[in-house]
């Protein structure tokens, strides 16, 4: 028997399945609740589902998990600093949000570094940097170094490392070892989730060796990557923002093992967010440009998935107009609270039976996740909010009463954020217990939460639940239309969705619901919609419940498949390694390979390029052997970007003049304004030299036969003994 052990841990649940990869099919699979303060216990829990004589059989395991995710859609991570060399302050300020980098003032900026060619301007100020570190050190647990051109010349961030490392003895990461991506702030934002994500990635890999160890399992151990590939435990712990998406790609492998369908939408509805993929021919569609996580604009190589802050524990408010919003940030349900804190149940009575309106949601609690009272980095009213909480969880009112705060004033961004504390309130969960979608937990917790926000916004129970399932359906047909439409509609939403647009796609879901439920207005003149030809697939727990009414209005059919709720543990299981790297050529004064750890000169086109295939090829065999890879395979492709050339208006360009009568003569000229360029001739830009490697994860023949080593020399013990006795 060869069987794998898919394990996913969500923000809501924790799932496991026994694949058995000898007839590629799921054998067992379990699920229980997520416990965000101790992983351990949603892990344990599932584990201890599966059959015992299954658990001695397991020969790999693989990981999936949203919760890096999850922390970047709610911004939560652990307390970095990142380092920028090189770059202009005023272009960071003006355009750094848009890659979700913090404010000017939270960074460190150091002039010098290199320059485009990768040459050395000059050395930067060691002795500000220390003075910069100094004073922030007590308050910061990593740091990320980021230089302009680093991926033109890596030194300059390799010694800033160093330096850091020495000073502070803490963790610190380099853009150049995350993405050759040349966008710089591409390349700053992906170097400073890394370092937030690190703690939260380590718990979790943690964790999981903590529950295996307990159950007796003794395995190889695998994550996946967010482009569905698989990675070694190490290249994990370094590069934990490798795992980005890695729940949503796992999603999607499983839904393709689950349905073999090959061209399809793939929607995956979790606790904290739900997630759409394309799927063509088999094989999901690539984010070139990188993942867009919430806020954050990286360079990270993905699958391409538009995540929305929505699922079954997203928080619902009231908002000024005292209508609903949904989202995008998360909340344990109201019924989940009641069921592990039984006490809770009457003060959420009481808030239904005093029925007091307010522009704050009042039937609010909060818990405590771990303590800070040793920690100097947050002020009094912080450690005083967390000191209230050590007996229990406190309703808004109750917490502000004892810390002398008011509810408009309380400050609970930072530990909310860090993961100090924990909001409760009514959630979609909440409402399918009142449906009888989902009933694990008190329902009677539900129906007061319930009851409190419709007196709020003046309907009756059932309307509210109608509100919150149909703006559910509404968010979830806006977003794979829009998604549709980016792939469809390219050059048209290059500028992202205007605001008729996005009206136009609301309405249209607004206007076929009518229809749908014969409540069409006669003043309506016009009939329009969004359709597709491809078909729904549905995965994660609560997708069943609101596939069924977005696929009607998208005018097509839906799937959700026999063990769609534990889809991201089978994808998990079923992946394998594919690794991607780049060597960049370059025509100046003859010619320049650029890679991620070293730049070549050369005088001939031809021999650059044969350095940097055989370059490429062992950077892609050692990228793929890092990440766990054997039996790897590797493809190396040579791409010239050129141009055809009638005239050169410059006065000094440089470039290589390819004659295309011989295909294989590349010569590095410099072209001016007068010389005329045969009609024939083209200016090569840049030759890209690329490796791609694939291999499995696992060696399942070595494997067979170490097993089948250990019990032929079993046996031969056991026969001993038994002679021995006789």
């Amino acid at each position: 028997m060869q069987y794998g052990l898919g394990i996913d841990t969500g923000g809501t649940y924790t799932d496991a399945v026994i694949f058995d990869f000898e007839n590629n099919k799921v054998i067992s699979t379990a699920k229980s609740i997520t416990v965000k303060e101790d992983l351990t216990i949603g892990i344990n829990g599932a584990l201890s589902q599966i059959p015992q004589e299954m658990i001695t059989a397991i020969m790999l395991v693989s990981l999936s998990t949203t919760l890096a995710t999850n922390a970047c859609i709610e911004g939560k991570g652990c307390r970095a600093k990142l380092v920028l060399i090189g770059f202009d302050e005023d272009i960071v300020a003006k355009y750094g949000h848009e890659y979700g980098l913090p404010e000017k003032a939270e960074i460190i900026f150091l002039s010098g570094g290199s320059n485009q060619q990768g040459e050395i301007t000059y050395e930067p100020d060691w002795d500000f940097l220390k003075t910069k570190v100094e004073n922030c050190n007590y308050i910061i647990d990593t740091f990320a170094v980021v230089e302009l051109w680093g991926v033109r010349n890596s030194n300059v961030e390799k010694k800033a490392k160093a330096l850091l490392n020495d000073w502070t003895g803490k963790q610190v990461v380099c853009g150049h070892e995350l993405t050759d991506e040349l966008n710089s702030l591409k390349r700053a934002a992906s170097a400073l989730i890394n370092v937030q994500l690190i703690p939260i990635i380590n718990d979790f890999i943690n964790a999981v060796k903590i529950s295996l160890k307990h159950m007796g399992i003794e395995a190889p151990l695998v994550i996946v990557r967010g482009d569905g590939s698989l990675m070694s435990e190490k290249f994990a712990r370094d590069k934990p923002m490798e795992t980005l998406l890695c729940g949503p790609a796992a999603s999607v492998a499983g839904a393709i093992n689950l349905t073999r369908e090959e061209n399809c939408i793939v929607v995956d509805m979790g606790g904290t967010t739900s997630d759409i993929a394309l799927v063509k021919d088999g094989n999901p569609e690539i984010a070139i440009k990188g993942a867009r996580i919430g806020k954050w604009n990286t360079g990270i190589k993905s699958i391409l998935i538009n995540t929305v802050g929505l699922g079954g524990d997203s928080l619902i408010r009231h908002n000024n107009q005292n209508t609903l919003n949904i989202g995008p940030d998360r909340a344990a349900p109201l019924s989940w609270l009641a069921c592990r804190w039984p006490s809770v149940l009457e003060k959420i009575e009481t808030i239904y039976r005093y029925n007091r309106k307010h522009t704050i949601s009042l039937c609010e609690f909060f818990y405590k996740i771990r303590d800070i009272s040793e920690d100097a980095f947050y002020n009094q009213e912080e450690r005083n909010i967390v000191t209230a909480l050590a007996n229990g969880p406190l309703s808004l009112t109750e917490l502000t009463e004892m810390t002398d705060t008011t509810i408009y004033s309380i400050n609970l961004k930072r530990l909310e954020k860090h993961g100090i504390v924990m909001r409760c309130s009514l959630t979609p969960t909440d409402i399918m217990h009142l449906t009888g979608e989902f009933t694990d937990w008190n329902k009677e917790a539900a129906y007061y939460g319930a009851m409190i926000m419709a007196n709020q916004i003046n309907v009756h129970l059932e309307e509210l639940i109608e509100i919150v399932n149909e703006k559910i359906k509404e968010r979830l047909y806006f977003n794979i239309v829009n998604m549709i439409l980016e792939h469809d509609e390219a050059k048209m939403m290059s500028g992202g969705m205007s605001e008729q647009l996005s009206n136009l796609i609301n309405s249209s879901f607004k206007k076929n619901c009518k229809l749908a439920q014969e409540k069409n207005d006669t003043n309506d003149i016009i009939a329009y919609s969004f359709s597709t030809r491809l078909k729904l697939v549905g995965i994660g727990a609560p997708t069943h419940i609101y596939l069924p009414g977005v696929a009607e209005t998208l005018n097509t059919s839906y799937i959700v498949p026999k063990n769609a709720g534990v889809a991201n543990a089978i994808g998990a299981i079923t992946g394998n390694v594919m690794v991607e790297e780049k060597i960049i050529i370059i025509p100046k004064n003859g010619f320049i390979g650029y890679s991620t750890f070293e730049n070549k000169k050369f005088t001939k086109h031809s021999d650059a390029v044969e350095w940097a295939e055989t370059k490429v090829y062992e950077m892609a065999k050692t990228s793929a052997q890092l990440r766990g890879a054997v039996d790897v395979e590797i493809f190396v492709t040579v791409h010239n970007n050129e141009v055809e050339v009638f005239g050169v208006s410059d006065e000094n360009v440089e470039c290589g003049v390819k004659d295309s009568s011989n295909k294989n003569s590349i010569q590095s000229n410099k072209i001016k304004a007068d010389e005329s360029v045969s009609q024939k001739n083209k200016l090569l830009i840049e030759t890209i030299v690329t490796a791609r490697a694939v291999g499995n994860i696992f060696d399942w023949n070595k494997q067979k036969k170490i097993r089948e080593e250990f019990q032929w020399q079993r046996q031969k013990f056991l026969h001993v003994v038994r002679l021995k006795k006789k």
